[in-house]
């Protein structure tokens, strides 16, 4: 300690802890967990059936942004699809919809314009959400998960021009 600290007077100040009064001392109830993940899991066969119908909405919506590459609204209509199951996938046991999901909105949102090459892109990616949805490609897909990221990664690259 220094001599310039050694003479001075110091007061340790603790303040109250409000949030501990607000949600009490119990601690964290480890079966709270598993009972969220029976709610969730009860709740996939329902994602599933919703999924369908809006996987059936994407390929139409990019089909339809094929048709008119220059409609925002086709556009916007593609993009708010895709980041509404990506953000759903993963939470239900879909990861591959969550991360073609987000390929998909991140692409849309760094493109300024779309071209054919671009296009690709867009229709490929949403046909591999449909192929995950409908076939219930759940988890990593195994050989199926593995061979349409392997698709998606081969079209990325070739409009890339690598």
């Amino acid at each position: 300690m220094s001599d310039a600290a050694a003479g001075r007077k110091f007061q340790v100040i603790n303040p109250p802890n409000l949030l501990k009064s607000k949600v009490g001392s119990g601690g964290f109830a480890l079966g709270a967990v598993d009972k969220a993940a029976k709610v969730i899991d009860s709740l996939r066969g329902e994602f599933e059936e919703i999924a369908k119908v809006e996987v059936v909405k994407l390929v139409s919506a990019a089909n339809a942004l094929v048709a008119q590459p220059n409609d925002l609204a086709k556009r916007d209509e593609v993009y708010k699809i895709a980041h509404e199951l990506r953000g759903q996938g993963g939470s239900y046991g879909y990861p591959l919809v969550t991360r073609f999901g987000d390929q998909l909105c991140r692409y849309l949102d760094a493109a300024a314009g779309l071209d054919a090459r671009s296009l690709v892109i867009v229709k490929a990616t949403a046909d591999a959400i449909a192929v995950v949805i409908n076939s219930k490609v759940a988890g990593d897909g195994g050989d199926t998960g593995r061979a349409l990221v392997a698709m998606l990664d081969k079209v990325l690259a070739q409009v890339k021009g690598e």
